[in-house]
């Protein structure tokens, strides 16, 4: 380890919040996710940074030159049209806040342990297109940005949101520095790109077998790779009463695969990136339950 880190830092802004009506996306989940942590007395006093937009710079890290012009002049063509969201001056904003978010708390993770970023996780958006909730892959220009300063290091992805992280499969395919595990439901949305370890569940999947293939990966990993830096995708889908996906995993359970996700990097000393990612269950409250149990899970408070 570099140096003795503080422990867990927040990222946030009011900006990522949106009123998108009845929509699946439950963009208005950000705001109450900060606010659970700011009237939790033994969390109320993290360090909460705000970040600022991106432009096209840091973006065309990743993204194409005609996916820019398009996403960021409101333009529905063949490069946007396969969001799932609007495409208006707020999203633009939020999503554009968004990835410096994440790249705000990949720079905090030389001074903290965790960096829980409250917003984050786009991991299905490509360099040439949006698709599903994601117009930006905030992660992978962090990522970017990350290795051009520190050329040395190398990265590790641990996406165990419900769907594949079919974008950053397919954007770091082949590159030595990135390390790309992913654990979803197979039989769903979307179409799979080839991660560096992908680990398909099958319908029903509950807590015990979850939880098992989740630590025989990470053992996997532990003997082919030596990352300096985790991006843990710790999305709230694989809840049994999601709307989305048919894995069963309780809340018991996802409190303890992001235990096991905490002791993998601990046992590794090295920095966490955490980011929500998705979460769609029927009761909008439990999934900010689960986001917010990630929290308290890194901050050691369960």
């Amino acid at each position: 380890m570099r140096q003795q880190l503080e422990r867990l830092a927040l990222v946030y802004h009011p900006e990522y919040n949106m009123d998108l009506g009845p929509h699946v996306f439950p963009a208005r989940k950000y705001a109450m996710i900060y606010n659970q942590v700011k009237e939790d007395p033994k969390l109320s006093s993290l360090p909460a940074l705000q970040p600022a937009p991106v432009g096209e710079e840091e973006l065309s890290l990743v993204h194409t030159p005609e996916f820019i012009s398009d996403f960021m002049n409101l333009r529905y063509t063949d490069r946007t049209m396969y969001s799932e969201l609007p495409l208006n001056q707020t999203m633009v904003r939020s999503f554009c806040l968004g990835v410096g978010g994440t790249i705000l708390a990949t720079e905090m993770t030389e001074n903290y342990k965790y960096v829980y970023h409250i917003g984050g996780g786009f991991h299905h958006s490509m360099p040439d297109r949006a698709e599903g909730f994601c117009y930006l892959n905030d992660a992978a220009i962090a990522t970017k940005l990350y290795l051009q300063k520190y050329p040395e290091r190398k990265v590790l992805f641990i996406d165990l949101d419900l769907h594949q992280g079919n974008g950053n499969a397919r954007i770091f395919q082949g590159d030595p520095s990135v390390w790309t595990f992913s654990m979803h439901q197979e039989e769903l949305y979307p179409k799979k790109e080839k991660s560096n370890l992908d680990v398909p569940l099958e319908n029903g999947t509950g807590d015990k077998v979850y939880l098992s293939r989740l630590s025989e990966g990470l053992e996997r990993i532990r003997n082919d790779f030596k990352p300096d830096l985790i991006y843990y995708f710790a999305g709230a889908d694989p809840f049994e009463d999601d709307s989305l996906g048919d894995l069963k995993l309780t809340f018991d359970g996802l409190k303890a695969r992001d235990k096991t996700v905490k002791t993998f990097a601990d046992s590794l000393d090295i920095p966490v990136v955490i980011m929500p990612a998705g979460g769609y269950a029927r009761n909008f409250h439990d999934t900010v339950r689960i986001h917010f149990n990630t929290i308290r899970v890194f901050a050691s408070l369960i």
